[in-house]
């Protein structure tokens, strides 16, 4: 339960900032799982952003915070004019 609970707030998340700051047409959501892992990714075709030069902002550290509590791992990959894509991996049992 916890890693769907996280799993779910992370999803929202990455939706709410391709919606607010993104200037996002579409996201595409993506769940599955592989080798114990709860696997999601949300990719937006949004402005997209450097992530070395742009701090992270508190919904992003929410993110890897509330991941890495269950053990997991959090990724952002983005580059401007290109969108952005956030791929979280949650041990499961």
């Amino acid at each position: 339960a916890e890693a769907e609970a996280t799993a779910y707030f992370c999803v929202l998340e990455a939706l709410q900032n391709a919606a607010k700051y993104a200037e996002a047409s579409s996201a595409t959501v993506l769940l599955d799982r592989d080798d114990g892992h709860l696997l999601f990714s949300v990719t937006d075709d949004g402005r997209g952003f450097d992530p070395a030069t742009t701090p992270a902002g508190s919904g992003l550290q929410n993110m890897s915070d509330r991941v890495e509590a269950l053990g997991g791992s959090l990724n952002v990959e983005s580059k401007p004019g290109r969108g952005t894509t956030v791929t979280g991996r949650i041990p499961v049992r």
